[in-house]
């Protein structure tokens, strides 16, 4: 894992954060490369966008939401 990738994606979310939020509300967010990817309904899709797209490539997801809980960092790797 590297953490230097998936702190930066950290930054660039929290500082896109609001224009999200602005822009489609209470959703997940993928972010990649330090720019919103695209946003999701539930996690789960958010996931297997990234799994196709990204692969093994350090990606961040997380809900615009205070009030879901997630983790700092998740790897996912959907089988298909």
């Amino acid at each position: 894992m590297d953490v230097d990738a998936i702190d930066q994606e950290i930054l660039a979310y929290q500082h896109l954060l609001p224009a999200i939020r602005a822009s489609h509300g209470s959703v997940w967010a993928l972010v990649a490369d330090a720019a919103l990817v695209s946003t999701f309904r539930d996690f789960s899709s958010a996931a297997q966008y990234a799994d196709e797209h990204f692969g093994t490539r350090p990606v961040l997801i997380r809900h615009t939401d205070e009030q879901v809980e997630t983790a700092p960092f998740v790897h996912v790797h959907v089988e298909t």
